[in-house]
């Protein structure tokens, strides 16, 4: 199987890949993205592979950026407005290799067997297998407006619809983006209007990162108790006045040292869990899949392209993998 994900080299610390690469094949290792014509780095040269471990690590005479010249290296805090820049984008390689398996399949506590699509997402399954228009809607803030996606079909609402036409390709599929960079649930709330006009038979909820933000005395920009209720109040109103099925999803996780990343993001997952248990509503639950990634020794680096909360393009394939399980 093919795989393809972002890396960002310190120094010649090692860096974990997602997949175990099957030894032999050739691998291609080529960046930063932040350049229109990309390097493509040379094995043994510019990197080592150590197959067993599941590691890149760069040479020292390497020609891969060294994300130790990024202003952020080696504060232990940081705010992004007091630097000359803070994104990763200059430092952000992309790698594509043939995959032994996965070294972070996302899995789920419990699985139904049965078909999540038909009985989790009725509306849009009825549609999608009588060959009908279904209107599919996205609706949070600017990880789902797709910042930071190289392109936008590579952001993960971009794969989802993509590969909804690929499965249903006698639907026509339309999908409307109601999404805001910046937006907290209770701004998202006040357009909820905007949802209900496009007549959705999908609504896609993603609010969370910046309700969890920080403020200077420690409190969040919106308290887990007013985001539950922005987000019940949403389902509620989107479900009662066009009766479409609702797929929230939690959200990656911010840098721990950005100075604005709060210590309860967990917290808002934990709301949107109950909100999933209560309503019956579909959860994609984003932020266990980006922990179990982070939990092999990915960095945050090598997820963030602005290294605050912006998932890159692999950081973007990780919420199509949660998403993917509603495709089926």
């Amino acid at each position: 199987m093919e795989h393809r994900e972002n890396l960002v080299f310190k120094g010649a610390e090692p860096q974990c890949l997602g997949s175990s690469p099957l030894p032999g094949e050739a691998l291609k290792l080529s960046g930063p993205e932040g350049e229109p014509e990309p390097i493509t780095f040379e094995e043994g040269k510019d990197y080592v592979i150590d197959y067993m471990a599941g590691t890149v690590t760069r040479t020292e005479s390497s020609r891969i950026p060294d994300w130790r010249e990024h202003p952020a290296y080696g504060l232990k805090t940081f705010d992004h407005l007091a630097l000359p820049y803070y994104s990763n984008a200059g430092f952000t390689c992309s790698i594509s290799y043939r995959a032994a398996d996965s070294r972070t399949e996302y899995t789920e506590d419990n699985k139904q067997t049965y078909d999540l699509l038909k009985s989790k997402l009725p509306q849009l399954f009825d549609r999608l297998t009588a060959d009908k228009e279904a209107v599919c809607v996205i609706f949070g803030d600017s990880i789902s407006t797709g910042a930071e996606a190289s392109r936008p079909e590579l952001s993960f609402f971009g794969r989802y619809i993509a590969e909804l036409r690929n499965r249903y390709p006698e639907s026509a599929i339309q999908a409307v983006m109601k999404a805001v960079g910046g937006e907290t649930s209770s701004q998202g709330l006040q357009r909820i209007e905007e949802v209900v006009a496009a007549q959705p038979d999908l609504v896609l909820i993603g609010y969370g990162m910046n309700d969890q933000n920080r403020n200077s005395d420690g409190s969040n920009f919106v308290s887990v108790q007013t985001y539950e209720r922005n987000i019940r109040q949403m389902v509620d109103v989107i479900r009662s006045r066009t009766g479409a099925d609702i797929l929230l999803f939690t959200s990656c996780l911010p840098n721990p040292r950005w100075i604005f990343a709060s210590d309860n993001v967990r917290d808002y997952a934990d709301a949107l869990r109950r909100i999933a248990a209560d309503s019956g509503a579909a959860l994609a639950d984003v932020q266990t899949r980006w922990e179990q990634v982070l939990s092999t020794g990915k960095s945050h680096e090598s997820l963030l392209l602005n290294n605050v909360n912006h998932p890159n393009d692999y950081g973007h394939e990780l919420y199509y993998s949660v998403l993917n399980q509603y495709l089926d």
